[in-house]
């Protein structure tokens, strides 16, 4: 039954190690208005200790929702997973990874909040929540088993309605880069949580259940998401060119998420393979997923159907993409262009082959071949093991573990010129991951309305809204150096936090450039771009909520994210000298548009920027 203020009121905790479970009330964890993330920064709080590892049964892996929960707010079906994680480093940081799917409907339908699961089962088990309650269920058929195949089995398919996510065989073989899958492609797969479920012998999470949400305004609510849907088509449409994958085998687009607005994925179907000529794949292509096909400018180049087979293999085996594309392939391409890497063990290392990144990914999965050894856990612990880095391979990995991601480092990197990546700067030096998972409303979707695209606004309309949004207009200055962005990091880190914890589709929220006004701010439903979160959670709960409630919510939920990670880790500004030397000691991939030059930045710069973005937080200098 649902309680006041968008919850179910259940927070389950499973013992997988004696099959028990017990409840611990949503009002005893949930802050105000926040779920996933913000909640988990609560639980953590109680459930974590100094010295536990990432592969520690004692190790909690969250699945939450939020308070948009079972609505059609635009992907609010999405999960947030939380647990210390094998990919970071220097320390198995409390970290998260968000995921589509529709999980966190499911999660709401069968009565919960959120599930964590602790302890690890004496054999692979699935556990299956509904609203009769927890059921652990032998799994030792399934272990060894792709993740679609695991779906198939446990009444997960593309079309019906329990939702379960899953790992593959990197997670079985704990690798750091494994990653939970659901449906054909959404993944949680940053931080390496699929090693965290096959660490805990727990093959596959299913939800399904047939509890209802019910909405404080119902009607208000559908309007507002059909207005919405209006504008986002609109602007896209006057901004945005042909979608780039039509006229291949079977294209069509996919949303993640119920209530999706993007549709961000491409599926296919009938793809001939390429390793394995007598096969045809059908699967989907999203965010990075297109890389593995390579092409000219990289370091390998195999062409569409050799990439999808790649991409295809990968969701099913349970391999972070980003990880694989961004860093890892980049790195061997770049290690044998060098003449650094001509083989690993005896095998030779082959950019051009599809049969080489097939062993690559195979390796990863399985931990057997000669190139285990080097490539099983990643790009950043390959370069460890090795001690091989190119000069250009210098700007692969930014900061703790992860690849780099609009950094304005490249090569082939997400492109944000001078001065926007100073605001990435001090997101990722702040974090303990790559920020930019729900952190792009700043450096992608300002780069985005910019004249540096087509259709876009003009500097002097991006200046006024900054100055509403950031409350510095030389936040969207070209020519303004670091003035302004401790200012932009700050809104992008408290709209990560509550897009994380509502939880909202990063492609969409927070809604800050259109060109469907003459001034460029979105007004939907008479509401103001930034303040639709707000006024979601209002016709959903009936809570009067604003803006400023969420900023405040956010606030808290990341100081005590920060707390724990000083209580446990030590955590202070030395902490994070090395990801900002990771800006001081490279320079944007090429030459700004806007200024025609590249461009670095220096220590007193960016000391500067931190000590503004310390005091804008409120954190002492030191902590």
């Amino acid at each position: 039954m649902a309680v006041a203020g968008g919850w179910a009121g259940r927070i389950l905790v499973v013992d997988l190690a004696s099959g028990s479970s017990s409840v611990l009330p949503a009002s005893d964890y949930a802050p105000p208005h926040l779920g996933g993330r913000a909640l988990a920064a609560a639980l953590a709080w109680d459930l974590l200790r100094p010295g536990l590892d990432a592969l520690d049964p004692a190790n909690p892996l969250m699945f939450l929702g939020g308070p948009l929960s079972g609505t059609n707010a635009p992907a609010a079906g999405r999960t947030t997973v939380c647990a210390l994680s094998p990919q970071a480093v220097p320390h198995p940081w409390f970290s998260r990874s968000s995921m589509g799917g529709d999980l966190g409907h499911a999660l709401y339908a069968a009565g919960y909040d959120g599930v964590v699961c602790i302890g690890r089962a004496p054999r692979p088990v699935v556990l299956h929540l509904s609203a009769e309650g927890p059921r652990l269920e032998d799994a030792g058929g399934l272990w060894g088993q792709g993740i679609m195949a695991t779906q198939e089995a446990l009444g997960g398919g593309r079309r019906a309605r329990a939702r379960v996510a899953a790992i593959g065989p990197a997670g079985e073989t704990l690798s750091r880069i494994a990653s939970i899958g659901i449906n054909e492609g959404s993944a949680a797969g940053q931080c390496g949580f699929g090693a965290v479920m096959g660490a805990k012998n727990l093959k596959a999470v299913v939800a399904h259940g047939t509890g209802r949400r019910q909405v404080a305004d119902p009607e208000g609510l559908r309007a507002l998401l059909r207005a919405l849907a209006r504008e986002h088509a609109e602007d896209r449409e006057k901004r945005s060119g042909p979608r780039g994958r039509a006229g291949l085998p079977g294209a069509r687009p996919v949303p993640c998420s119920r209530g999706c607005l993007v549709a961000c994925a491409t599926r296919f179907e009938g793809v001939p393979g390429v390793v394995f000529p007598e096969r045809e794949y059908a699967g989907v292509v999203q965010c990075c997923s297109h890389r593995f096909a390579g092409s000219d400018g990289l370091t390998w180049n195999l062409g569409f159907a050799g990439g999808f087979e790649l991409n295809v293999l990968a969701n099913d085996w349970g391999i972070n993409h980003w990880d694989a594309t961004k860093g890892l392939f980049m790195w061997l391409g770049m290690c044998h262009e060098a003449g650094m890497l001509r083989e690993i063990n005896g095998r030779p290392v082959e950019p051009d082959s599809p049969r080489f990144w097939y062993e690559v990914l195979e390796a990863i999965a399985t931990r057997q071949g000669p190139l285990a050894e080097v490539v099983a856990d990643g790009g950043w612990r390959a370069i460890q093991r090795t001690g091989l880095l190119p000069e250009e391979a210098r700007q692969l990995y930014t900061g703790w573990g992860y690849a780099n991601h609009w950094d304005g480092r490249g090569p082939h990197g997400n492109y944000i010129p001078y001065p926007f990546w100073l605001a990435s700067a001090l997101m990722w030096a702040t974090d303990v991951r790559d920020p930019m998972g729900s952190a792009h409303g700043y450096v992608q979707n300002l780069t985005n309305a910019s004249p540096l695209r087509q259709n876009a606004l003009s500097w002097e309309r991006l200046g006024a809204l900054a100055e509403r949004y950031y409350g510095d207009a030389r936040a969207a200055d070209p020519y303004s150096g670091a003035e302004g962005k401790a200012e932009a990091a700050l809104f992008s880190v408290r709209r990560s936090m509550i897009k994380d914890s509502l939880p909202l589709c990063d492609r969409v929220f927070p809604r800050l450039f259109t060109t469907t006004t003459a001034d460029g701010m979105p007004r939907i439903g008479g509401v103001d771009g930034p303040d639709l979160e707000a006024a979601l959670l209002r016709l959903t709960t009936g809570v009067d909520v604003t803006t400023a409630d969420l900023e405040s919510a956010a606030d808290r939920a990341l100081d005590l994210e920060r707390a724990q990670q000083a209580r446990d880790y030590g955590r202070g500004r030395a902490t994070e000298q090395p990801v900002l030397d990771f800006f001081l000691e490279t320079e944007e991939e090429r030459p700004s548009e806007v200024l025609g030059v590249k461009r670095g930045t220096d220590r007193a710069t960016l000391e500067a920027l931190m000590q503004r973005f310390y005091a804008l937080r409120g954190w002492e200098r030191d902590i």
